[in-house]
């Protein structure tokens, strides 16, 4: 995202004002403090929207390693979800993707912002890859630029209705 990137960049130089070179973990840092201050205070005032975040993280970095998911296309219209993307936390990636063990059934392909996982880099948490997928020979692998056909991208599925719950989120609630 540009505006990140200029924002993260003007932090990074601001803390090499003594004329020391810019190195990757002053990128770092300075993309966590960003997140910390634009877009984590976002989600200060929606504990459902900061716990579904975290939930999301926990499954996807934490659990699959992988700095992206699927999401059911009507999952993506989800008040909580809406509000991530509007916050720039999750970006939009892809559109419209056909699962191959789903016919019929259309995915958004969604990235979790850099600064929210950053502090997980060089750590056994680290993500290894942008997707999760299964190779012909039923090993799973990661991938930083999806092929064209994302069929193999199974196991990056994540479910809402399993997740929402453990927020305790209710359908009935009012966002």
């Amino acid at each position: 995202m540009p505006r990140d990137a200029i924002n993260i960049a003007s932090r990074a130089a601001q803390r090499c004002f003594d004329g020391s070179t810019i190195a990757v973990p002053t990128v770092r840092d300075a993309a966590y403090r960003w997140f910390q201050q634009d877009k984590g205070s976002a989600t200060n005032g929606n504990e459902l929207a900061r716990s579904l975040l975290n939930s999301i993280r926990d499954d996807v970095i934490g659990q699959r390693r992988a700095r992206a998911f699927l999401l059911a296309q009507d999952e993506t219209r989800h008040p909580l979800i809406q509000q991530l993307i509007d916050d720039r936390i999750l970006h939009v990636i892809k559109r419209g993707y056909s699962a191959q063990d789903e016919p019929g059934v259309r995915y958004d392909v969604l990235q979790i912002d850099y600064g929210c996982y950053v502090d997980l880099i060089n750590t056994n948490n680290e993500p290894l890859g942008l997707l999760e997928v299964v190779g012909a020979t039923g090993e799973p692998g990661f991938v930083e630029v999806p092929a064209d056909d994302y069929r193999a991208i199974r196991r990056s599925i994540l479910r809402l209705d399993a997740v929402l719950p453990s927020i305790g989120y209710a359908e009935d609630e009012e966002q």
